[in-house]
């Protein structure tokens, strides 16, 4: 499980979530469990992102994928690299199981 927070360049939150969430609708990329996308509260520019997969391999794998790379790169610009934090989790349990 990875759970991370992106802090968008000041102003560009809205462009961020917008590539961020393209892929709503399409079917689930192998190996992916679950992938959400949230506001931070407290933050005008803080986005949060959640994934499980199934195996960090399922993960690797998804990140050469050609429209994930197009996706990452129109997003990268947007971000605050500065600003980025990332846990990883080892899931133990969840609803559904």
């Amino acid at each position: 499980m990875l759970h991370s927070r992106l802090g968008a360049k000041p102003g560009k939150r809205d462009e961020l979530l917008k590539i961020l969430t393209e892929g709503e609708h399409a079917d689930p990329m192998p190996g992916c469990r679950l992938y959400v996308i949230a506001l931070d509260e407290t933050d005008p520019d803080g986005v949060w992102a959640t994934e499980i997969w199934e195996s960090e391999s399922d993960h690797a794998a998804s990140l050469q994928l050609d429209e994930v790379k197009e996706r990452i790169s129109r997003a990268m610009p947007l971000v605050d690299t500065a600003g980025i934090r990332q846990q990883r989790l080892d899931t133990r349990t969840g609803i559904p199981g």
